[in-house]
């Protein structure tokens, strides 16, 4: 087995929240309660879910949901919450390593194409990554087979060739079927636990 590319989910791996988005729309909404806010933001997640494969309809669909909360003219601020991320700044030392290794890395993430952008541009994970494989662009998303698959297609690799780092499990069962090497990993747990990982698979974030 030799690796050659990683692929790093976003959120819960190399990103966090730097607000707590509850918290954050009860407040810059001006909502009643925590029920209400935690109402408006499953409402949010919806309209997410809704164009995660589609380059364009967020603020659209956003604009909806916050109509039916009386609230459509507050699409910036909502939009301002949605991009307080921040990187996990132990983890992007590490991935820094793995690319002057010889590793090529990359990001596989479903995400709406606003908060895409925001990533690539704003987090620079353009420069940062060698590739970034965000739903919307591909118009597939995880767990899907067919996001593994136009991402090994891209890449003109082995799926074996590869190792995908993800959160949540369906996630990484989904990449094992197509054949990737894959593991669970949480940013939170650090850039040691992740270097640990890696060397499982015979990764090392050294040549």
């Amino acid at each position: 087995m030799l690796i050659k590319n990683i692929l790093f989910d976003a959120d819960g791996v190399l990103q966090y929240p730097t607000v707590h988005w509850q918290s954050a729309l009860k407040s810059v909404l001006k909502l009643e309660d925590d029920a209400q806010a935690e109402a408006v933001l499953c409402d949010i997640f919806e309209a997410e879910t809704e164009v995660l494969e589609s380059r364009t309809g967020f603020i659209e669909k956003l604009e909806v949901k916050l109509a039916k909360w009386n609230r459509p003219d507050m699409v910036f601020e909502t939009l301002n919450a949605l991009l307080s991320i921040e990187v996990h700044s132990d983890i992007m030392r590490t991935v820094q390593c793995l690319r002057r290794a010889g590793i090529r890395c990359h990001i596989g993430s479903n995400q709406q194409a606003l908060r895409a952008k925001h990533m690539s541009e704003v987090l620079n994970y353009k420069s940062l990554f060698d590739s970034e494989f965000y739903s919307c662009f591909m118009g597939t998303s995880k767990p899907k087979p067919e996001f593994f698959e136009k991402t090994i297609a891209t890449l003109d690799c082995h799926a074996s060739d590869i190792l995908f780092l993800d959160d949540r499990a369906e996630n990484v069962e989904a990449a094992k079927r197509v054949g990737l090497n894959a593991m669970v990993f949480f940013g939170e747990d650090g850039a040691l636990s992740l270097e640990h990982g890696l060397a499982g698979f015979g990764v090392f974030t050294k040549p």
